[in-house]
């Protein structure tokens, strides 16, 4: 169902937003740009399903977040700051839009879909000693509903120590090709019980209470609440069973804030991103039928897929942390291509990853080979489902999905240290497992797959420093 939505252009314009109510998100973080940290995490965003069948569901997103000047990853929106001063906040981005169903949600859905979508937006706060007034309007960037959408909301900041607290209240317009789209239903779709149905455009008043609390250096935690009115249109619909929606968003996130940007300095639009050690990787492997937790213990390394299919990848990663929860771990933002070889079984196609990678070093023997062992986690969209993927899936009744989560297991050695070569000190020969999978069906963002695929690569990376 999330299958065909996700765009190139939006894996990296988007990373983890809107809802079916979308001019303001449940996952949206709130926070204030320019300090140039990046934080890794997790949420589970829960709410009550407004659709015939299933009351309720639960979904549970991973989180990369950054706040830069310009550039900024906030939950499920990811754009840039237009115009960031003292009266005015004005930004573009991207935005998931949480909305899609199919005949998995109920068995009274039986016989429709309706995909999740992807929305550009543009919004414009004017900031007031009595709180900040934001005017949100968005388009269908993923060819899905076709529609558009605009908010006008107020919003205000309680500070409490290490306690923030915002409610919030918005009044927004979603136009008939979004409204219908969602909550309409086909001719060919209608039956007895569901008759065929049109919406028309929808006024509708959206409330909600935000809260956040940093209660250690690195740490914070999170909670959102969000209770959306439904409009008459859809209340009147076949497939909805109730006149509102609830959701809640609860959040971790581990902040890298130990080098703090400062502020004296004029920055560029990308200087936070580019400045640093940076390092790149080209790997190659072939898929295997090993589980993943199985090639982190060495076991059934080289068993091979039967079809033999593969890829080769390229990486390159930007250095964030030298320490990770007071541990020698260096820690990285990571950004890769991979292409995919099918020999034949499908045409050969492109694979997205934006992540994060921790690498521990501090073994007895470092001092004399540097050796590394490493972590990674984020998000993958492949152009078709690997033929692997599909057969997997199709072996556990469930749909495939060209989005899912990513993981990446490696080992690594220093190639000057084992050769006595210093100029390839900073340069890592290793291997490493290139793994995508759906978090055991918990996640509605990766399709609520079950399964995945896992390819053995072998890997050379080297790092240096950008100005």
């Amino acid at each position: 169902m999330k299958n065909n939505i996700i765009t190139v252009l939006c894996l990296f314009q988007l990373l983890f937003s809107s809802q079916v109510f979308a001019g303001r998100d449940v996952t949206q973080l709130h926070l204030k740009p320019s300090d140039k940290n990046w934080s890794i995490g997790a949420g589970l965003r829960t709410g009550t399903f407004p659709y015939i069948g299933d009351d309720k569901y639960q979904d549970f997103l991973p989180l990369i977040i950054y706040n830069g000047d310009q550039f900024f990853i906030d939950g499920t929106r990811t754009g840039f700051h237009l115009i960031n001063n003292d009266e005015w906040l004005v930004s573009t981005f991207a935005a998931y839009r949480f909305a899609g169903f199919n005949e998995e949600d109920s068995e009274l859905l039986d016989g429709m879909e309706r995909d999740d979508a992807v929305d550009g937006r543009i919004a414009a706060s004017y900031k007031t000693r009595y709180g900040n007034v934001t005017f949100d309007i968005g388009h269908d960037i993923s060819n899905t509903h076709k529609g558009w959408d605009s908010q006008l909301r107020w919003s205000k900041r309680f500070n409490y120590y290490n306690l923030l607290i915002r409610p919030w209240l918005g009044v927004s317009y979603e136009n008939q090709a979004l409204t219908n789209y969602y909550f309409g239903v086909l001719n060919d779709e209608a039956e007895i019980d569901r008759p065929s149905y049109t919406t028309a455009s929808a006024f509708e008043w959206q409330y909600g209470l935000d809260f956040s609390y940093h209660f250690a250096k690195h740490h914070y935690v999170g909670l959102n609440f969000q209770y959306a009115e439904l409009d008459k249109t859809k209340i009147n619909s076949p497939i909805i069973a109730d006149k509102g929606q609830f959701e809640t968003f609860l959040t971790y996130r581990y902040e890298f804030n130990d080098y703090q940007y400062d502020q004296s300095q004029n920055s560029s639009l990308l200087k936070g991103l580019t400045e640093g050690e940076w390092y790149w990787r080209l790997a190659q492997g072939k898929f295997t039928t090993t589980k993943f937790n199985e090639l982190m213990r060495f076991k059934n390394m080289f068993d091979p897929e039967e079809k033999h299919t593969g890829l080769a990848s390229v990486f390159v990663g930007k250095k964030i942390a030298d320490k990770f929860l007071g541990l020698p771990v260096e820690s990285y933002v990571t950004l890769g291509y991979a292409r995919h070889f099918e020999k034949g079984y499908q045409a050969n196609f492109n694979e997205y990853v934006l992540g994060f990678k921790a690498y521990f070093t501090g073994f007895p023997w470092s001092h004399i080979v540097k050796t590394r062992v490493g972590i990674g986690e984020g998000v993958s969209y492949a152009g078709s489902v690997p033929i692997v993927e599909q057969e997997n899936v199709e072996r556990k009744n469930r749909s495939a999905s060209k989005f899912l989560n990513y993981l990446d297991w490696s080992w690594d050695f220093s190639l000057g240290d084992a050769i006595g070569n210093k100029s390839l000190k900073d340069c890592f020969l290793g291997w490493s497992v290139h793994h995508r999978s759906g978090i055991f069906s918990s996640a509605d963002f990766f399709g609520n797959v079950s399964g995945g695929s896992n390819v053995n690569t072998i890997y050379l990376q080297c790092h240096g420093n950008n100005g």
